[in-house]
């Protein structure tokens, strides 16, 4: 009986230290795991270094405008109170150029034939060939047989009903008509198709549009297409007030004085063709944007006295003429529409 009974107070106590010793393992494991969530969180790991695979890339070409000779003075007024906490590396992307090409004409063609045009080109110069549909009022299309941006033009200027006409699409019918015309002539490229849309209203004092704030002033409305978002990042035109991309509408619905305008200025992307480049710390870039350094996107309602920045960001510059790559910039915005761009590639790798 002795023997049973120490038997069964030994695995009794076994059995609690044994309990006891597995639920402070678990504790140990558990704590063991916060404390170390908690170490990855302050201190994470290093980013792997930049690939930097494509050597040293061109410096952006920012086109000539109107503000080339405004040189403003700047103050940060962000909501943070200081300049935000960017990423140092960020991925650039190849865009292929077809350039020069002995079948751009035949090409061309065939896109001004199934655009409706059939009458031979005349040759504008040595990159641009234009199209008459043979009516009157007349359309006009202009294509640039290197890389097949178009433009084209219906003369609204003497078509009074057009200029008249109040049925002008709502925003969301706006966005659907373009797409579907894109999408028609085979020109909805998958980031056009996903990306955003902006509105803008316009109303006719000749010679020029000018906009308005409502639909019902409105004579014609412009529907803006942006690309997709792009490893998180915002794809910017020259303008951003103005996309690449767009299409105006009248408030006729009749076949071909419906679109009275197509600007067509698009350039694919290699999505997966990138490599990984450092840039500019936030303080270098606006420190270099303080010098006049940058490239006034947009100036707004400003004059050349003093611009209050109220956000700083980085997005990708979608250029309106071809570049070998989709490259990140600092966006510069303030009040009054004001914005910025400056290349955010370290100056060290660039040319």
């Amino acid at each position: 009986m002795a023997n049973l009974t120490q038997t069964a107070y030994w695995t009794r106590r076994i059995l609690k230290y044994g309990a006891i010793s597995i639920v402070a393992i678990i504790i140990l494991r558990i704590t063991f795991n916060i404390i170390g969530s908690i170490w990855r969180t302050v201190n994470p790991p290093a980013p792997p270094p930049p690939t930097v695979l494509f050597g040293k890339l061109p410096k952006i070409t920012f086109p000539q405008n109107d503000s080339v000779n405004i040189k403003p003075t700047y103050r940060l007024e962000t909501i943070q109170g200081t300049l935000p906490k960017i990423t140092n590396i960020a991925k650039v992307f190849f865009i292929p150029n077809e350039g020069p090409n002995l079948l751009g004409l035949e090409k061309a063609t065939k896109q001004a034939l199934k655009l409706g045009f059939q009458l031979e080109p005349q040759q504008v110069n040595e990159r641009i060939y234009r199209w008459d549909n043979g009516l009157t009022p007349s359309t006009t299309l202009d294509i640039d047989i290197n890389n097949n941006s178009f433009h084209q033009l219906y003369d609204y200027a003497n078509d009074q009903e057009a200029i008249a006409s109040k049925d002008l699409p709502t925003n969301q019918q706006g966005a659907q008509e373009a797409k579907t015309f894109l999408s028609g002539n085979g020109f909805l490229a998958a980031d056009l198709a996903t990306g955003s849309a902006d509105f803008v209203y316009l109303k006719y004092l000749p010679p020029n549009l000018l906009p308005v704030t409502s639909l019902s002033e409105a004579n014609f409305m412009r529907v803006n297409l942006f690309r997709a978002d792009l490893d998180g990042l915002k794809i910017l035109p020259p303008n951003p007030k103005n996309s690449l991309v767009s299409i105006l509408f009248s408030g006729i619905k009749t076949m071909g004085r419906r679109i009275i305008e197509v600007n067509y200025n698009y350039y694919p992307i290699d999505r997966e063709t990138f490599s990984t480049y450092p840039l500019k710390s936030v303080q270098t870039a606006w420190e270099e944007f303080q010098k006049n350094q940058g490239f006034i996107a947009n100036l707004g309602e400003n004059n050349k006295n003093e611009i209050i920045i109220r956000k700083v960001s980085l997005t990708y510059y979608d250029a309106d003429k071809p570049q070998h790559f989709l490259q990140p910039i600092y966006v510069f915005e303030g009040d009054r529409n004001f914005i910025g761009f400056l290349q955010a590639i370290d100056s060290k790798w660039t040319e």
